[in-house]
């Protein structure tokens, strides 16, 4: 079987199958329910909400963008459907949304929380990277993956090299 994943912009077609998708009875209070998360969405300005495809079913849930408190980019929620775990589809999920970050966002760093008893999660974010910064929300540990590193920021030139400036 592939563990070949796709994130689709949830859309009329996705939006029902992803929030009826669940996670397994132990994980249930570790990630808030994909309903509440698509109506979080809403007000949470340059987020995005994507469905995790796979063999054209969707199979989980993805929800990133800016927070309003710090403007970094941050992943609120990544969830593989129960049914589905197990077959590497979570860590193809993150690999995607890592490149979306990066391309869509041309963010320096994904961060993300997580609790210290989701240890499947933990492991998952672990293995790609991410690190934890020593910050904590709530009952969570903020993790981060630096997405540029300092030669790719040397490579990319100053602002004005970049266009970004411009001459007055």
């Amino acid at each position: 079987m592939s563990t070949r994943v796709r994130l689709d912009d949830l859309c009329l077609e996705t939006w029902e199958a992803v929030a009826e998708l669940r996670v397994a009875d132990d994980q249930a209070d570790l990630v808030a329910p994909n309903l509440y998360s698509i109506a979080e969405s809403r007000f949470l300005p340059g987020f995005v909400t994507r469905a995790v495809m796979h063999d054209e079913l969707a199979v989980g849930f993805a929800m990133y963008g800016p927070d309003p408190d710090d403007g970094q980019i941050w992943l609120y929620r990544l969830m593989i459907d129960k049914d589905h775990q197990g077959k590497g589809l979570g860590r193809a999920a993150l690999q995607q949304v890592i490149a979306d970050v990066r391309d869509a966002f041309d963010a320096p760093v994904l961060r993300l929380g997580v609790r210290d008893d989701n240890v499947a999660a933990r492991a998952l974010y672990a293995a790609a990277g991410f690190v934890p910064t020593g910050q904590r929300f709530g009952r969570e540990d903020v993790l981060e993956l630096r997405l540029r590193t300092a030669d790719t920021e040397a490579s990319r030139g100053t602002p004005h090299q970049r266009g970004q400036l411009s001459d007055r």
